[in-house]
């Protein structure tokens, strides 16, 4: 796949760019300083908002040209016009899941100092694009040859589509209510409409008494809202079709396959590996701020693990500004202008996903005279519609109709059924806000500004808070309708259903200094509110993961800042699911008799630590209780739902989600919704609360318990032998994939890179320490490295992965903040004159 490029293309390239850059300097006589320090970071200092993000946009183009200009096309649907047919399909649905127009008009109204953020950004770009073009032999990513393609010139607009195609159409846009749809209509079909919707609730709870909160429950609370019961619509295939997602090997590559085909390995994928598989979906980051009562030698510690999954080259780009009103360092997600996990002295930041629900579907009722419009209020409105087209690298180009309702883009259309289903976001026209006032936050110097920049973001996003003086703080970002529908169904499109507002940013759950004295969050709920997911694989229920994090503060009351690095690397081991499964062994095992094989199995799994580790590095898990364990749940989930869920949906529930070497962990572990409702119901059983739905269907717990337990020794003395005590299961490896998370190449073939163990930790992993004495350490670690620079003669960057070894180790380096401390550990400088 190695082909030169003609020099014609190489002249087009630097023709384009000569054109790009004719761009008004903002600062004419102004020069961006661009520091590397040792670790290949840039800190880039200037005088003028436009130069300094000129500076950042130059050192972003010379560490990861290839993965940016794959993200761009990623994010823009522009992929099958360098790489060929296979991803037509993956580019139609990205073109139709945004609206161009939308995006430029809020360009065109930022103000001027908004857009220099951009503009800046883009010309920095183009400027080492100029550098690239001229000297073609020494500078352009050899990826481009291998794959046949120049880049491009950067534009504004590509710089907000990275952003808002990585994280808003990706964090902020997950939404499973045309499959819930499916599903209530399943349950009700094979149960009948009381014990059908009885159920419905079990598997997708809307709201769970006691679920762990980021906000302790005397901190915040909030009125329920009233809401129509769910109602019953039917969900043709052509709809589900369409829906369908694009298929994803295990090496994380988007597959070209039939529809069906396509179908039956999503299903196959989820049903094995569930959300860490290559069919699952990211259940992401944690986040550990303590504040004074829990810290030894320090005022506050924020440590933040991103999960966005793992990559080569990272997921993350770290980086230094300095100058015009900023004065930041930390890294951040495809390089956005924006340091999303950071510190500028005074104040500490980070985030999590937040996982409420702000976005619905509206089903849409087609003119059956006109399938191009749909009834509002009584009466035929048209569609807007827009002709895309597809260029496909050696094949025709192919055209398509995207269609928009009042309520947004249409997702799912037939005709034949006479039914449209559009996608409302509370995030809509809030895009390049959400951007500016996660930028922006970085200049705030207390909790009150600081506050006023999270009440720009509009995605469903957790942000946290650490200052120098120790006060801590959360509050949950993010625009959220009040509905007057079930929020997990699709609502009528018709009129009847609208949202009745939006709330105020100051009804979002927040706190300052809580009364717990610190914030530990890994994804669960965010305040005692009735918040709920909409999504069926995702619940807040009691079993949660985040107690991995705050059984381990509870054990530790004060922690130093070391300390609470090595909390965050230990809770990566824990299995998540053996705290609220292993005392069910227990108690069902605990009238066996002593040498019973069930009693000793149970035993060995109260013995454990919950933590799966290779300790003596052998490539296997040290002991036989993780063996046990994960061919125990999944036996027990089979057993438990496969008379209660209909079989299409039976893979939703059935499976464990641990990973494994042939599926390599693709996103952040965590409890299964199968696990969550078992669990749920466990724990209703044993206090003697009636449920609405026997999911044991009358039979003891403790015998379904102690039957799939048999089972799974059975099995195991099978394929292990007899002897417990010679059980392991092989170490699955961190794979840091060459395709991005969308399933296109950001590297060659060839350049994962792996790790000895997965774990369940950060993309990346920062620590910002608020000292007694007044000082500020950050230390991070962003494996591979900073760099994805692989030169055309195959050569790398010394940065390309020198932070992987550090990120195996659970090791971290620092970021320097202060000149004094960059130019202490200088490598480079570099003078960049800006554009006149």
């Amino acid at each position: 796949m190695n082909h030169p490029l003609p020099p014609a293309r190489l002249r087009a390239l630097a023709f384009a760019l000569c054109a790009a850059c004719f761009t008004p300097a903002h600062a004419a006589d102004e020069a961006v300083t661009l520091k590397r320090d040792r670790w290949g970071v840039p800190h880039v200092y200037a005088d003028s908002t436009f130069g300094l993000f000129y500076g950042y946009g130059y050192a972003v183009a010379q560490d990861r040209l290839f993965q940016m200009e794959m993200a761009r096309r990623s994010t823009q649907g522009r992929v099958a016009e360098v790489l060929g047919a296979t991803f037509v399909d993956y580019d139609r649905k990205t073109r139709a899941n945004y609206d161009p127009a939308a995006i430029a008009a809020q360009l065109a109204a930022l103000p001027a100092d908004d857009r220099a953020i951009l503009d800046g950004y883009a010309a920095g770009f183009n400027a080492w694009l100029q550098q690239v073009a001229a000297r073609p032999d020494t500078l352009l990513p050899r990826p481009f040859t291998e794959f046949g393609f120049t880049p491009q010139p950067w534009t504004a607009f590509d710089v907000a589509m990275v952003f808002i195609g990585t994280m808003g159409n990706r964090f902020g846009d997950f939404n499973t209510e045309i499959e819930n749809q499916a599903l209530l209509n399943a349950l009700v079909a094979r149960h009948g409409e009381a014990a059908g919707r009885a159920l419905f609730d079990l598997l997708l709870p809307p709201d769970t008494a006691g679920a762990p909160t980021t906000i302790p429950a005397a901190d915040w609370n909030a009125r329920a809202p009233a809401r129509a019961a769910a109602a019953l619509a039917p969900v043709s295939a052509k709809v589900l079709a369409d829906i369908r997602r694009v298929p994803l090997g295990r090496d994380g590559a988007v597959r070209d396959l039939p529809p069906a085909a396509a179908q039956a390995w999503l299903d196959s994928e989820f049903a094995a590996w569930g959300l860490s598989g290559s069919a699952g979906y990211p259940s992401t980051s944690n986040m550990l701020v303590l504040g004074p009562q829990h810290v030894a030698g320090a005022r506050a510690i924020l440590n933040n693990g991103p999960q966005f999954g793992w990559f080569n080259p990272a997921y993350t780009y770290s980086v230094g500004l300095h100058g015009a009103g900023f004065d930041i360092v930390g890294n951040t997600a495809f390089a956005y202008p924006a340091v999303m996990f950071g510190h500028n002295g005074r104040i500490a930041w980070g985030s999590t996903w937040g996982a409420v629900d702000n976005v619905d579907i509206y089903r849409e009722t087609l003119n059956p005279a006109d399938p191009r419009e749909y009834r509002l209020n009584g009466i035929w409105v048209p569609m807007e519609a827009r002709r895309e087209t597809l260029r496909v690298k050696g094949g025709e180009a192919v055209s398509f109709e995207v269609l928009k309702t009042v309520h947004g883009l249409v997702t799912a259309l037939d005709e034949g059924a006479g039914v449209a289903y559009a996608k409302r976001r509370a995030w809509a026209g809030h895009e390049l806000d959400t951007l500016l006032g996660w930028l922006r936050q970085g200049q705030a110097r207390n909790w009150d500004e600081w506050k006023a920049q999270v009440a720009r973001i509009g995605f469903n996003i957790n942000v946290y808070y650490a200052d120098a003086d120790g006060n801590i703080g959360y509050a949950l970002g993010g625009h959220y309708p009040e509905r007057r529908h079930d929020g997990r169904l699709p609502a009528p499109g018709d009129g009847s259903a609208e949202w009745l507002r939006l709330r105020p940013f100051a009804e979002n759950p927040q706190v300052f200094n809580p009364s717990s004295g610190y914030i530990a969050n890994w994804n669960n709920k965010p305040g005692d509110a009735p918040l709920g997911t909409g999504l069926y694989y995702y619940a807040w229920t009691r079993a949660d993961r985040v107690e991995a994090l705050t059984d381990l503060v509870a054990a530790t009351p004060r922690l130093d800042a070391d300390a609470s690095w090595r909390l965050m690397m230990d809770a990566a081991l824990v299995d998540v699911n053996a705290k609220y499964l292993v005392p069910e062994a227990l108690t069902a095992t605990a009238a066996l008799p002593a040498d019973d094989r069930l009693r000793r199995a149970a035993g060995l799994l109260a013995g454990w630590d919950r933590v799966s580790r290779d300790a003596d590095r052998d490539g296997r898990y040290d002991g036989a209780a993780p063996a046990i364990m994960q061919t125990w749940l999944p036996l027990l989930l089979a057993r438990v739902f496969a008379d209660d869920v209909p079989a299409e949906f039976l893979k939703w529930y059935a499976s464990a989600g641990y990973p494994s070497p042939e599926s390599p962990m693709r996103g952040s572990l965590n409890l299964q919704i199968g696990t969550k409702v078992l669990v749920e119901a466990l724990l209703a059983k044993r206090a003697g609360t009636a449920q609405p739905y026997d999911l044991f269907n009358g039979v003891d717990p403790a015998v379904l318990l102690r039957e799939t337990l048999a089972a799974a020794l059975d099995q195991l003395e099978r394929t292990q032998g007899p002897e417990p005590a010679k059980w392991s299961l092989p170490t699955v490896p961190q794979v840091f994939f060459a395709n991005n998370f969308m399933g296109v190449p950001q590297a060659p073939a060839g350049e994962e890179r792996r790790t000895r163990i997965a774990q369940n930790r950060g993309t990346e992993n920062n620590r910002v320490v608020f000292g007694s004495d007044g000082r500020v350490q950050a230390v991070e670690v962003v494996a591979p490295g900073q760099s994805g620079f692989i030169a055309p003669d195959g050569s790398r960057s010394p940065h390309y992965e020198d932070q992987l070894g550090l990120y195996e180790d659970e090791g971290h380096k620092p970021v320097w903040f202060d000149a004094a401390d960059v130019d202490a550990h200088l490598e480079s400088q570099t003078m960049l004159p800006l554009p006149r």
